[in-house]
């Protein structure tokens, strides 16, 4: 037993260490588009390190010197504005200790090894729950090898969020919990991601089936989440003057943000996004992209994982239930809010498909439960049928929606008037001037629907001497040029 530990363990660093080099080599720069720069720029302002704001042509836009002090740093109303413009300010909080210690090779540091440490604890978690080394190293090793997160090649709070999430699974499987780090924990997650809000009821749930002591464990968990929360309410206070606004709705922000109407039912509001039915009078799809977003995200899920992983996802999901309901309510609590806050959201963006991060956690333990189904020693032959059936389905489905189309919305281009006027520039993100094109979407769609069976693992690694290189090089730079991006996506406020 102790040479086959020993084994698993050796397996276990090897995986893990090329995970971390591969990610390493994979990163392309902290400054590559407009998401990243929300975490880069407050990084390095928290630690008083300015940032040359440039044009496309390479102009310098503003000139001023930091106050020297936080959070004074980060506004600046004359010149750069408030310097997370509407995104969460959690992130640059994590990445400003390592662009300190290590100037710029801080944020590939930081890619690489949230991105390892994502497989680490999923490896930890499904391994509690299934003490079966293979299925919990495959399952880990999918969540961070797939096609889609690799594919992200920048700084990402989404990925961010899903590290801080793995690490709370792995701490919430535990039979010992101890909920003041668990209640740390979510607050920084909240820090990174206002909407982690939605795993409230995850959390509820849990502390009132856990034990006997749940006034305790209660006030140690919302303790520790207060104290981990109150940094960053104290910065929407500062910056924003509300604690409890989300940063997108902040309405002086850059740019023309018009609030458009929705309803459901009774109920009639203003928002400055896009919802789609039922807040919409009809099913619409963002420009430049095939599906509305309620297809676009299982379907982006089906192509990463393959039908096999898909339907024993599926499979799985119902045998949670017969391993252990409790369990099996929790992880439906966890992901049910945040996936259907999303799939009802449409001016989608590529970048923002990362929003699957948030949820991706239940469905791959779900992947591991139907694993487990499977390859348990007495088997029925029903479950391999259950599974087979289910993968049928799911190829016939997947190919039906290949059919599938809808109207543009139009709302889109009344948020983006420059893209009409030919003005929006592609600056590292997909907002795009040129019209749609037929081929591109075709293209997307075949992409989607294709129906692949097994996972695409898209393992691909640099040659090392070039990343040690980039890294050494990185060590001893700071300063940083970075194009405002704002200023050629939206339209002037004024």
């Amino acid at each position: 037993m102790k040479k086959e530990n020993s084994l698993h363990l050796v397996i276990v660093l090897i995986c893990f260490i090329f995970i971390f080099l591969m990610y390493l080599s994979l990163f392309d720069g902290p400054i590559s588009g407009y998401w990243d720069s929300y975490i880069t720029a407050p990084a390095l302002f928290m630690t008083n390190t300015s940032i040359d704001f440039t044009s496309k042509e390479g102009e310098s836009l503003y000139a001023y010197s930091l106050p020297g002090r936080l959070p004074d740093n980060l506004v600046n109303h004359t010149t750069y504005g408030i310097i997370t413009k509407d995104q969460r300010i959690g992130s640059a909080i994590i990445c400003a200790p390592f662009t300190l210690f290590f100037n710029q090779f801080g944020f590939r540091l930081l890619y690489a090894l949230v991105i390892t440490l994502i497989s680490l604890f999923m490896y930890l978690a499904i391994y509690q729950i299934i003490p079966k080394f293979g299925i919990a190293l495959c399952t880990s090793l999918i969540a961070t090898l797939n096609s889609y997160l690799i594919s992200i090649h920048t700084l990402n709070p989404n990925v961010i969020g899903m590290f801080f999430i793995s690490l709370l699974l792995y701490l919430l499987v535990l039979e010992k919990k101890d909920w003041f780090l668990i209640g740390i924990l979510f607050g920084i997650l909240g820090g990174v991601r206002n909407v982690a809000i939605l795993f409230a009821p995850a959390f509820i749930f849990k502390l009132l089936t856990n034990g006997n002591q749940k006034k305790k464990n209660c006030t140690l968990f919302f303790a520790g989440a207060l104290i981990a929360i109150l940094p960053i309410l104290y910065w929407k206070q500062y910056a924003y003057g509300n604690i409890f606004i989300h940063p997108s709705q902040f309405s002086h922000h850059e740019g023309f943000r018009p609030a458009f109407e929705h309803s459901f039912l009774f109920w009639k509001f203003k928002f400055n996004g896009m919802f789609n039915f039922p807040f919409h009078e009809k099913i619409v799809r963002t420009p430049y992209f095939p599906f509305p977003t309620f297809l676009t995200l299982p379907l982006t899920i089906i192509s990463s994982l393959g039908i096999i992983l898909t339907s024993l996802m599926v499979t799985g999901f119902f045998y949670s239930f017969k391993r252990n309901k409790k369990e099996a309510l929790f992880l439906i609590l966890w992901f049910l809010p945040m996936y259907s806050i999303f799939v009802v959201q449409e001016n989608w963006s590529e970048l923002k498909t990362s929003f699957l991060l948030l949820f991706i956690n239940p469905p791959l333990f779900w992947v591991a439960f139907g694993c487990d189904m499977l390859f348990e020693k007495h088997a029925r032959v029903y479950r391999f049928c259950s599974v087979i059936v289910v993968s049928i389905i799911l190829v016939i489905a997947v190919k039906l929606l290949s059919f599938f189309d809808c109207e543009v919305d139009g709302r889109w281009y009344e948020r983006f008037p420059r893209a009409l006027k030919k003005e929006m520039s592609f600056v590292g993100d997909d907002l795009r001037s040129k019209p749609e094109s037929t081929a591109e979407l075709m293209a997307q769609k075949k992409q989607l629907t294709k129906g692949n069976l097994f996972p695409i693992i898209a393992v691909t690694i640099k040659p090392l001497q070039n990343v040690f290189s980039s890294s050494r090089d990185e060590i001893k730079k700071r300063k940083l040029y970075m194009i405002d991006y704002w200023k050629y996506i939206y339209e002037d406020a004024s």
